[in-house]
This record gives structure tokens, sequence and C-alpha cells, in this order.
């Protein structure tokens, strides 16, 4: 049995664990992947370097674009202090984007990020609302707004952002992981096990997504059933057999 603050200090647990694997396009305030790789923070970069060769440093007599250079600068500016976990830096240069481009919808949703990861909720609103309006076709933005609100237990809003996303981006697997989770947190397992297969899961995988989700509801129960199916055999989720093994330590603990 266990109790209401071992079940919290599970789920804690339970976070550090899932956030280590799986096969899920969601992790604890993981959003998308497109931005913050290695390869997006040269093109800004390159992309400064042009403009400052413009200038007649690199040979060339066209007049350089002064003000986009502004804004290439401080976006891979942004984007390193961002990557190094420097956010409090990384909102500064990507207000100083917005200054220079009101209109820039990637300052908006990364600026959206950086406010949930720092439990500024009103702010994350703010700017996922905004770089949405800038950017209606974008299925990262709708994807990481669509997490965003599972994530603060919005799931009306969640539901609507992902089936809105589902039917211009049908094969979008980050859809389908959230799809799955909401339906995991509804205790709709076909659904769900459909959603997270078709978010590139196996069944083992799809069957430890539930058991997750569920266990951070405090559904200790369903959990250890999902769990248990999940870490079954050479082909068990690895996420799920390390969770059956902190699930097993918690139920020989005893309640303080």
């Amino acid at each position: 049995m266990f109790g209401r603050i071992q079940v919290l200090a599970l789920g804690g647990m339970i976070s550090t664990v899932f956030a280590a694997g799986g096969c899920a396009a969601w992790k604890p305030l993981d959003f998308s992947k497109n931005t913050l790789r290695p390869q997006g923070r040269e093109k800004s970069t390159e992309k400064f370097t042009e403009k400052l060769s413009g200038s007649g440093l690199g040979g060339s007599s066209t007049k350089p674009n002064t003000r986009q250079a502004q804004i290439d600068l401080a976006i891979a500016a942004a984007e390193r202090h961002e990557a190094n976990q420097e956010y409090r830096d990384a909102i500064k240069r990507y207000q100083e984007v917005l200054v220079l481009d009101k209109k820039s919808g990637l300052a908006h949703h990364r600026l959206a990020l950086i406010s949930s990861r720092l439990s500024a909720t009103k702010q994350a609103q703010e700017h996922f609302a905004e770089a949405r309006r800038l950017a209606p076709k974008d299925d990262d933005v709708l994807a990481d707004y669509a997490y965003w609100n599972y994530l603060n237990a919005q799931d009306l809003h969640a539901n609507e952002l992902v089936d809105e996303g589902l039917r211009r981006s049908p094969s979008y697997e980050r859809f389908h992981g959230i799809k799955g989770l909401l339906l995991a947190r509804e205790k709709q397992w076909e659904g769900a096990v459909e959603s997270f297969v078709r978010s590139g899961c196996t069944p083992q995988q799809a069957w430890a997504n539930i058991g997750h989700v569920v266990l951070l509801e405090g559904d200790v129960q369903s959990a250890s059933y999902w769990i248990e199916h999940a870490a079954q055999g050479d082909q068990g989720s690895a996420a799920a057999k390390r969770t059956q093994k902190v699930l097993q330590t918690a139920y020989t603990t005893p309640v303080k």
C-alpha cells in the first residue's frame, strides 16, 4: 500500500527514469526537436557571416542587410544560451529578436518553451498563442502547444489541437504520441495503444507509456499491471524494466 507522499515521491522517480528512455515523442518538458541542433546554430552563424561579407570585408560589393544580420546574430546567440541551459540570457536575446522582428514565430516559439521550463505559465501561454498565430501551419509549434496543454491538465484544449494537427498531417508521429498520452489519462486503453504504436512505438513500449502515464496520475495498481506486461521477455521495454525495479523497491519500503 502506498501513502500519498510515497506516491508523489515515486512519481518523481518515474519521471526521471522515463526521461532516459522510451519511444514516445514525449518526455517531461521535452518539446520539439527541430531547433537547437548543431546544424541549426551553424546555419544561423552562416547567415550572419554572409551579411558581414556583403559589407566589403569579404570582397563583395553587395550592400548588406544589417537589420537581418542583427536578427541572425541574436538568434544564434539565443540558441547557444538555450543549448547551455542559460535560459535568462536566452530570453534576453530572443526578446532582442522580437524588437527587430515582431513577426518572428521562431522567437515566440522558443520563448514559450523556455517559459514552460521556468514554470512561467502565463508567459508560456502568451508566447504559444502568438507563435501559433504567426506560424499556423507549423506542426512543431502545434504539437508543442498541445503537449504543453497536456502537461498543464488542459486536456480538452490539448485534444482540440492534436485533432487539428492530425487532420492536417495524419502521418506526423508526435501528434499520435500526444494523443496516446491523452487517451491513457482517460483510461481508453485500446485507443492509447493504437496511438502510441502509430507514433513509432513497439507494443511493449506502448504498454510502458500507458503504465508511466497512469502512475504519474497516482494509479499505482493500473500502472503496475501495464509495467509488468511491458517489461516481460527479451523484447520488453527497457524503460518498463527500470520502472518495475523502482516499483518493487517501493513495495518493500515502509510507508512513513
